[in-house]
């Protein structure tokens, strides 16, 4: 359900709830960390909404898509802003660290999917094929690549050119690796 709160926009019962309640947005506690501490430059409620316990939808707004609901992030009113204002100053180190760091390229291979036209239920739906990727990124980053395994320069510009070969169920690299070469030796 929505509520209609006192500055005349739609919100979400449980924002109303956390405002009635005294708890602050992410933009006071902005504001507070601001004036209490002066960093340069400033935190903002975008900033902190990574540390905040709660998040309610707040009004529409106009998107992309038409009209959406936003986001406002909530802190219990008895925060620890000393504590807060630490956690975003490792934040911004980490990522002042992370930026520093000169990219280099690493080679992965994973699996990429395509539907196939099925003459009956029977047919497979989907066929699997090798990927192969070289790209450009931090070294610590690990995230983006969770599905991906990385694989050494030379296996990458050996293996490249088997790229779109279909994968068995499952397949790892190295499974692959040895396929590729049995089929070589064959050949």
């Amino acid at each position: 359900m929505l509520a209609y709160e006192e500055t005349g926009k739609y919100v979400s019962e449980r924002h109303a709830e956390a405002s009635a309640e005294g708890k602050l947005t992410a933009g006071n506690v902005a504001a507070i960390i601001n004036r209490r501490f002066k960093p340069e430059p400033k935190v903002t409620a975008k900033e902190l909404k990574e540390f905040a316990p709660e998040w309610h939808h707040s009004g529409f707004y106009k998107g992309s898509n038409g009209s959406t609901m936003g986001r406002t992030y909530f802190f219990p009113a008895d925060t620890d802003f000393d504590e807060l204002f630490q956690r975003v100053c490792k934040t911004r180190e980490y990522n002042a660290r992370i930026e520093a760091e000169a990219d280099i390229e690493r080679y992965f291979f994973s699996a990429g999917f395509e539907r196939l036209h099925r003459r009956s239920r029977w047919d497979k739906a989907w066929r699997v094929y090798a990927v192969f990727e070289a790209i450009q990124c931090k070294p610590s980053m690990t995230v983006p690549f969770e599905k991906k395994e990385e694989i050494s320069r030379e296996d990458y510009e050996v293996f490249k050119k088997h790229e779109e070969e279909d994968l068995e169920a499952y397949e790892s690299f190295q499974h692959f690796k040895d396929r590729m070469l049995s089929k070589k030796e064959v050949a």
